[in-house]
């Protein structure tokens, strides 16, 4: 979501660095609303039912971002676990080398998102390939 409103020059309109809501008696505060309005509909729409739900009474799309953020941008110890668990018991099991390494890789992305491994250069390798590779 974060590279999207990127992309569409939003992302400072969500977290509130570039792009803060002007008192409504400005002439720009309409078009603030028309496009808050429409960021809102972008983050919501993208968002499981569940999720969704818990951020529908949100005003403005920077406090829907800053839900988001509190609720997914820590450290998830238990998740980073259960990822460990699932990336130790994936197998190929007849599926194409692609498909088994696109597997794989999104779960490694994700263990990599909630829980960041450090990464060391040592001997021209990188030690976190290197681990990944050896743990399964």
């Amino acid at each position: 979501m974060t590279k999207f409103l990127f992309a569409k020059n939003k992302i400072g309109f969500t977290d509130g660095t570039t792009l803060k809501k002007p008192e409504s008696s400005s002439p720009d505060y309409m078009s603030w609303m028309r496009c808050d309005a429409m960021i809102k509909g972008w983050l919501t729409t993208a968002m499981e039912k569940t999720i969704r739900s818990r951020v529908k009474y949100a005003n403005t799309s920077t406090e829907i971002w800053s839900d988001i953020l509190e609720r997914f941008r820590k450290e998830n110890a238990p998740r980073a676990y259960e990822l460990r668990q699932q990336i130790a018991v994936t197998r190929q099991e007849g599926a194409f080398v692609s498909a088994y390494f696109t597997k794989l890789r999104s779960l490694w992305d994700e263990a990599e998102s909630v829980q960041p491994t450090p990464h060391y250069s040592c001997s021209g390798c990188s030690c976190s390939i290197r681990k990944r590779l050896t743990e399964h």
